[in-house]
């Protein structure tokens, strides 16, 4: 009996997790594809002067490209949900922004290895000024990224998180300094100052769509994409008692009605052959020549009428 119960607890703890990872695989994904990024660069490369090679792997640049890379998707997640619908976004825009966080704290680390503390002068070189902003940004932000801070903190946690954009444009501003000051940089890495650009590109697009008339616009993008034309046929009656063959069709797009072609007049049934003509015609036969018996029929004719 007990056996029994533990198979049917395991069994069901099973299609708990196998649930928690069909509404969740996204998110386990980029975890995933995090560390194993993280525990790639802190366990290759180096960072000193030793190796001047061009394309060397140098474990501190690297860390802070991956640093922009993850604020920039952060950045993107919000957009993503307001003008395409992704929901699944919003579950993933956190864990971007800490691993934003845990990829700036390395880039830190490995600078202060190389460094050993020589670049806490006076005065301090402008691009390591806007790195260290960047950082105390994304410190104060990782530390409140949690419900307890978010139900103390009320409306004033939500100003505290569009900090994030200040930080996006003192890290980008931070990199570009550097690379233009850095001759390590430059021949570690000659590709830096392009991949820069494209993310200033990306950066400056995200600031744009937040811009409130720019938004207002964009929203109306999934509504236009989900709208469907509504067409509506209606017969018109005419006030003689008419009806029209050829009912207006009415289009919400494009407003376009289609105009009747001919209208059956208000002519009782008995009056009109099946061809509808007028009575007393048929095919050119009036209905008193159609009845004479004067009018002679070839047999082969009336063989066939009958």
């Amino acid at each position: 009996m007990a056996r029994g119960v533990i198979k049917i607890e395991g069994d069901f703890s099973i299609k708990e997790n196998m649930a928690w990872l069909r509404s969740n695989w996204r998110w386990s994904a980029l975890n995933l594809f995090a560390i194993s990024v993280l525990v790639h660069v802190l366990s290759h490369g180096s960072t000193g002067w030793s190796n001047t090679d061009t394309f060397t792997f140098d474990s501190g640049l690297v860390s802070g490209k991956w640093a922009i890379r993850f604020l920039l998707a952060c950045l993107t997640m919000t957009p993503l949900n307001t003008y395409f619908g992704w929901k699944g976004a919003i579950k993933l825009r956190k864990s971007a922004g800490l691993w934003a966080f845990g990829f700036a704290s390395a880039h830190i680390l490995l600078y202060v290895r190389e460094a050993n503390l020589k670049w806490l002068t006076l005065p301090m070189p402008f691009y390591l000024v806007l790195g260290l902003v960047g950082m105390t940004t994304l410190s104060a932000l990782a530390v409140t990224s949690n419900r307890w801070t978010m139900q103390h903190l009320g409306k004033n946690w939500k100003r505290l998180h569009r900090l994030v954009y200040f930080s996006g444009i003192s890290v980008v501003t931070h990199s570009m300094l550097a690379t233009m000051m850095s001759k390590k940089i430059l021949i570690r890495d000659p590709e830096a100052p392009n991949e820069l650009k494209v993310y200033v590109v990306i950066l400056s697009a995200l600031l744009v769509v937040r811009i409130p008339l720019v938004r207002k616009l964009l929203k109306q993008i999934p509504v236009l994409l989900k709208r469907k034309p509504n067409l509506q046929v209606s017969p018109i009656a005419k006030p003689d008692g008419g009806a029209e063959l050829w009912p207006k069709v009415h289009g919400r797009e494009s407003g376009v009605s289609i105009k009747p072609s001919f209208i059956i007049s208000n002519v009782k049934p008995a009056e009109c052959n099946s061809m509808g003509s007028p009575p007393g015609k048929t095919n050119g036969f009036s209905g008193s020549d159609a009845d004479d018996p004067s009018i002679k029929i070839p047999l082969e004719e009336e063989a066939e009428v009958q």
